[in-house]
């Protein structure tokens, strides 16, 4: 509604001019005291004091200047992070393989081999073909060492590069506060810090809004606050932000944030409108004062979209809807602020330009690639492989996935669905990008079946990460692939001594991927973690069979260090079919560190335990350096790992230099 007060039916000629008549004299005075909100007169008749206008910008200054103190305590983080060579690796965008790793590679891995192109076809069409392949044959035993290391090497690491140091994150240096204020918060899905923080704001906004200014009185500082929440909202929003990269931490962890922040602006934008509301109403000019708002109204509308279809029974029964519905809203709140108030374009200027920096980067950040699909049905997933998409990544980072092919359906293009990678960036193995994509929802169930199509089989045929006990279909899918996104942000996997990493389904990719680069990074001589417990929490035990090989050559790997040792248990929460138990107890005998158990798992117990054993990991000069908690499935699962997380005492953080929470989950 008006910040310009131009309740009146011509505000910039009534001013400073007499009226002819009473009633005129009456608008005219009202008018003149709503221009001056926290102004006040001097003896010259001249305001002083802030202006609505003002007080919006200050109000900015405040939260942009916490902000800013939170990143200059995160800066020696990020120091630490970026002298890491892994976690320096650029990951900007997705690079095809370089000359240089792949003439470096000397481990061997079983590899595709097919009799047809594995480029996309010259026709240019669009839809499914198929990939033939010949026979594969593979070998579980140990395998030779990445990227030139001897075994000697790998046995005693005598790396000259920098080993990662940590610093320990604000949570963890105050877990005894830190535990409490991650307390979930009845059924809200916040914690109680969250809360705290939640209430703090929405206090600091009522406050500058309603503070010696009843909305009906002057509703133009309503108005201003909520403008003034511009950039900050869109900021928070955007995949690609200063806020998120200079604080490490990905998007989708500041979700929660935006959320409220756009609450707060639906608020103070609503007595801004209802107080606008209430005085043409008084003034009786309810039609003609509000006819002469289109833009302001425009800019309402658009909020109000934001604000109905964003609520979350809404967004998770049609998530494409509610994108949509955002992308509409947002123009017209941009767009409709220009015109509404004098200063209004200042404001959508600073939206506008966060706007098209994400964008930008985001178009940066796609790659184009016809994608291998494969129906895996142990895992109820299909299996995405792009091979020449081989670096530009770190482990836990997802992408962003798109389909175009018309067997997806035509708007299918538009709707990016996010997916952790199952692959470490520049993998000796040369495999690529991998992704798993469980089978849940409309779109997913559509790629599964479109994997399971009438193709023909490939025989015989595993890989690095994965072993598929019946023959599989393959077809080849047009895909656009936006990334990387998230991560562990400022932490370091391999600057901890021991990584405890849980997984549930198809969650295990954030698991292969983090305990990979670990392993990986020990065979250079660039780790401090010590232990690796690796937990898989599934339905079906047999998909265990499916991801046997990975396994395998992850206790391979770490069979050849003296430094380093892992230990993965398997859990499921479904009776064994016949022909599965027939495998597991007849053909096929579990490795030595490998465990396969019924029921879930207790991670008070199991956690406890870990940390215990970490306690006698032989310390470096400056002790332990810490525990980092891994964790990406379910909202239930992940939940059930924090609380196990926070349950450890005081003592026994201290005691391993202080335990560290890293999260992949998409809840939004």
């Amino acid at each position: 509604m008006p910040f310009s007060d131009a309740w009146t039916l011509h505000p910039r000629q009534d001013s400073g001019h007499g009226q002819s008549s009473g009633q005129s004299n009456t608008t005219t005075s009202t008018s003149q005291n709503s221009t001056t909100t926290t102004n006040t007169q001097n003896g010259h008749g001249r305001t002083v004091g802030p202006t609505n206008e003002d007080i919006a910008a200050y109000m900015n200054y405040a939260i942009f200047g916490v902000i800013g103190i939170l990143c200059l305590l995160t800066l020696p983080r990020a120091w630490a992070r970026y002298r890491h060579p892994t976690a320096r690796r650029a990951t900007l965008r997705f690079k095809p393989s370089s000359k240089k790793t792949t003439e470096s590679t000397v481990r061997t891995v079983p590899q595709r081999q097919a009799t047809e192109s594995s480029g996309a076809s010259s026709s240019g069409e669009d839809g499914p073909s198929t990939e033939k392949a010949g026979e594969l044959s593979y070998d579980i035993t140990p395998i030779t060492p990445i990227e030139g290391h001897s075994v000697s090497s790998l046995s005693s690491p005598t790396s000259t590069l920098p080993v990662p140091s940590r610093v320990a994150s604000l949570t963890a240096k105050f877990h005894r506060i830190n535990r409490y204020l991650h307390l979930p918060l009845l059924s809200t899905g916040y914690n109680y810090g969250q809360a705290i923080v939640f209430t703090v704001y929405a206090f600091f906004i009522c406050f500058g809004c309603f503070y010696k200014n009843f909305p009906t009185f002057n509703p133009r500082r309503p108005g201003w606050i909520a403008t003034g929440q511009y950039p900050l909202v869109f900021a928070l929003g955007a995949k690609n932000n200063v806020v998120g990269f200079m604080l490490g931490v990905g998007y989708e962890k500041l979700n929660a944030w935006h959320r409220w922040v756009g609450k707060m602006m639906f608020v103070s934008s609503m007595a801004h409108v209802v107080g606008y509301l209430v005085r043409f109403t008084i003034a009786g000019r309810l039609v003609l004062g509000s006819q002469r708002q289109p833009h302001g109204w425009a800019a309402f509308v658009g909020l109000c979209l934001l604000a109905v279809i964003s609520l979350p029974p809404i967004r998770r029964y049609s998530y494409g809807m509610f994108w949509h519905a955002h992308w509409m809203g947002y123009i017209m709140m941009i767009v409709g602020m220009v015109w509404h108030a004098e200063e209004g374009w200042k404001w959508s200027v600073a939206a506008s330009v966060i706007v098209i920096f994400d964008q930008i980067c985001r178009v940066f950040k796609t790659s184009f690639a016809y994608a291998t699909i494969t129906a895996v049905p142990e895992l109820g997933c299909t299996r995405v492989e792009v091979p020449h998409l081989t670096r530009g990544w770190r482990a836990g980072q997802h992408v962003r996935l798109r389909t175009v092919s018309t067997a997806m359906g035509i708007f299918d293009s538009l709707e990016a669905h996010p997916m952790t990678i199952a692959t470490v960036s520049e993998s000796a193995g040369r495999e690529g990008l991998v992704l798993y994509v469980k089978k849940a929802g409309d779109w997913s169930t559509r790629l599964y079946d479109t994997a399971k199509g009438p193709e023909k089989p490939l025989e015989g045929q595993a890989s690095e990460k994965g072993i598929e006990s019946t023959a599989e279909k393959s077809t080849k899918m047009r895909m656009v692939i936006e990334g990387p996104y998230g991560g562990p942000g400022h932490d370091v996997l391999s600057s901890f001594s021991s990584a405890f990493i849980v997984t549930g389904g198809s969650g295990i990719t954030f698991g292969l991927s983090s305990v990979d680069e670990i392993i990986r990074e020990a065979e250079k001589g660039l780790a401090k973690t010590r232990l690796i417990e690796f937990i898989w929490v599934i339905q079906d035990p047999s998909s265990l069979l499916h991801m046997m090989l990975v396994l395998q050559t992850f206790l391979d790997r770490v069979a050849r260090l003296s430094t380093l040792e892992i230990k993965i248990n398997v859990f499921y929460t479904r009776a064994i079919p016949e022909n599965i138990a027939q495998t597991l107890t007849g053909g096929m005998t579990l490795p030595e560190n490998v465990t396969l158990t019924p029921g879930r798992p207790k991670f008070d117990a199991i956690l406890d335990h870990f940390v215990d054993r970490t306690r006698q990991v032989p310390e470096g000069p400056q002790g332990l350096n810490g525990t980092v908690v891994g964790c990406c499935g379910p909202v239930s699962l992940c939940e059930s790992v924090k609380h196990a997380e926070l349950s450890i005492k005081g003592r026994k953080r201290d005691a391993v230099g202080g335990i560290e929470m890293v999260e992949e989950l998409f809840n939004w």
